[in-house]
């Protein structure tokens, strides 16, 4: 498994990063409430929104994305078709090797799959958060 810098070709980068964004389901996010275009998306990609950004690829295929925002929380997303693979975990466990220290997870509560993975990591419940529409 290996993470690619997608600041270094947000080009192609941003096809597969929208699609992680299609595929993802209500208890995935907690911060999209539509779906946005893919020329929209790409200018959102080349604003280049958070600390560190990557692909991750295993095997010659381009399977997730994870990032970094710049309050130092973790984000990540894996195609359908490579879920379940511990892509995941492996891009986390890189993650936390490449930068060390205080790292956070913002995880819809609805999203076991998400809250297992952290808590697996050693991540512990640091607040609840409430949002209204």
């Amino acid at each position: 498994m290996t993470l690619i810098d997608v600041y270094d070709d947000t080009r192609t980068n941003a096809v597969l990063l929208w699609q992680l964004l299609a595929e993802r389901t209500p208890e995935q996010s907690i911060s999209h409430r539509g779906m946005p275009t893919a020329d929209r998306h790409a200018a959102f990609v080349r604003s280049r929104p958070y600390r560190h950004w990557y692909v991750i690829k295993d095997a010659g295929n381009l399977v997730g994305a994870c990032y970094i925002t710049h309050q130092d929380e973790i984000g990540i997303g894996i195609l359908h078709a490579h879920k379940r693979q511990g892509h995941g975990r492996a891009a986390v466990l890189e993650l936390m090797r490449r930068h060390p220290g205080r790292l956070l997870a913002n995880i819809n509560p609805a999203n076991a799959a998400s809250r297992s993975l952290f808590e697996g990591l050693g991540f512990g419940l640091v607040q609840v958060t409430y949002a209204r529409a």
